[in-house]
């Protein structure tokens, strides 16, 4: 999401509603899906659909503009695949959980070579810079969402709303400041709508989000009591700031203004999950630094 607008003003409200609307309907149904996390069999489901949304996420974007018929698909997808079977393999008898960082390498691993076999075998239609952007891709698209299973599963289901809430709730809080009182435009050419003011606002509600999720305790208070609540809630809003820029960058190279429209005026699903592709590997390596007994 945007932290502003450069719309009309007979145009901006009408705007603000219906993105309202929207992400007022998402909310609803992404509650119902966490709701169902609490389950016993909930940690399947999280992977099930994180997996699902990471599959059509990676169309999206090979969809995307000037992505669209380089058949950018095929690295991350291949990547994915391969590592999802080796991370299975190595699991222990009964055990469904996996460490996000060994996805990571995983895919880093596969990805490298399908790339070279995915250029070779494309030959003039894809160059070297293509084949370098699909690896990037596929580290930047594919392990994230699944490893929110390892966030259920380390932290629990109450943990895994945690997150969200404060990968989400900066870019509410920033695009209606930035709506509000925004003026000046830092990234005027990455994302043009973004504002400081929207900026500053989503890393206060951000940290205040995570002091108070210790406090309801969503998050566990030790060791570090409300000081860990508020280092993990400005670490992941400033992530997910990062993460909605280089969505943001990524869209003004393709030369599309949203990654599709399936969403309305909210955009794509890229443009929903944005935040969390860069929140989720965060986590995994903050959150067992800032919390003990989960």
């Amino acid at each position: 999401m945007r932290n502003g607008t450069v719309s009309p003003p007979g145009t901006r409200a009408a705007k603000i509603w219906k993105r309202t609307w929207v992400g007022g309907c998402l909310t609803a149904l992404a509650a119902g899906c966490l709701w169902l996390s609490f389950a016993e069999w909930g940690g399947t489901l999280v992977l099930v659909v994180a997996s699902a949304v990471t599959l059509l996420v990676v169309r999206e974007v090979a969809c995307m503009g000037r992505l669209a018929g380089r058949s950018m698909w095929v690295v991350p997808i291949v990547s994915g695949v391969v590592a999802a079977g080796l991370t299975a393999r190595s699991a222990p008898p009964g055990a469904f959980a996996f460490e996000p960082l060994a996805l990571y390498a995983r895919v880093s691993a596969v990805a490298l070579p399908s790339a070279l076999a995915w250029r070779l075998a494309t030959g003039a239609r894809n160059g070297w810079s293509d084949a370098a952007r699909a690896v990037g891709l596929s580290l930047w698209i594919v392990p994230a969402l699944p490893s929110l299973h390892w966030v259920r599963a380390e932290f629990g289901a109450i943990g895994l709303v945690a997150l969200i809430l404060l990968s989400k709730i900066g870019d509410v809080a920033g695009y209606y400041v930035g709506n509000a009182i925004g003026r000046s435009h830092p990234f005027v050419r990455i994302s043009p709508g973004k504002t400081t003011a929207g900026c500053v606002g989503s890393v206060v509600a951000g940290s205040a989000a995570g002091v108070g999720c210790v406090a309801v305790g969503w998050l566990p208070a030790a060791p570090w009591g409300w000081a860990g609540g508020l280092a993990a809630g400005a670490a992941v809003n400033l992530v997910s700031q990062g993460g909605d820029l280089l969505e943001s960058a990524v869209k003004r190279w393709a030369g599309v203004k949203d990654s599709g429209s399936v969403l309305g005026p909210a955009g794509g699903l890229l443009d929903l999950v944005d935040s969390l592709l860069l929140s989720v590997p965060a986590a995994a390596l903050l959150w067992p630094l800032l919390f003990s007994g989960a």
